[in-house]
């Protein structure tokens, strides 16, 4: 069981290394920020980004096993796929996104509580991704997360 301290240690972590890269993106441009992504992945998630982001969503998330460091790859992904945006690579940034909104549904059913920040870019990703582009699973996934979002008052 991850114990509540290394959680705690690990969202403050990653806090601070994704502040590291959206700095690096704004100042350098998304290529430079595309090692510090990578960089972030193996020392935060123990694993290289691409091994990460080389299968598909549900396994991704069995394979790191708490919806918190699935959470912080989805993060990653996203702004993977901002940096790929601003390179005018907009397909492949739209492959990045809608990996991302997989793996912020696959946290979701882990458990993982999404407000904050992650619940404001599962939001952006879910106006950039058609829900038809996405398989049932996750169509489904997404419909049940839509129902069980508290109403704006």
């Amino acid at each position: 069981m991850i114990r509540k301290d290394y959680l705690e240690r690990l969202i403050e972590q990653f806090a601070a290394a994704f502040a590291a890269l959206l700095k690096k993106r704004r100042e350098q441009g998304p290529e430079a920020a595309q090692q510090l992504l990578r960089d972030t992945a193996l020392d935060l998630l123990g694993m290289e980004y691409s091994a990460l982001t080389m299968a598909d969503a549900a396994s991704t998330a069995r394979l790191l096993g708490h919806p918190t460091r699935v959470l912080c790859l989805a993060r990653l992904v996203a702004e993977e796929g901002e940096g790929l945006q601003e390179q005018g690579q907009g397909a492949r940034a739209a492959l990045r996104w809608g990996l991302a909104l997989e793996l912020f549904l696959e946290a979701r059913e882990l458990g993982g509580r999404l407000e904050g920040e992650d619940a404001r870019v599962l939001g952006a990703l879910k106006a950039r991704i058609e829900p038809s582009q996405l398989s049932e699973r996750y169509q489904q996934a997404l419909a049940r997360a839509e129902d069980e979002t508290p109403a704006a008052s």
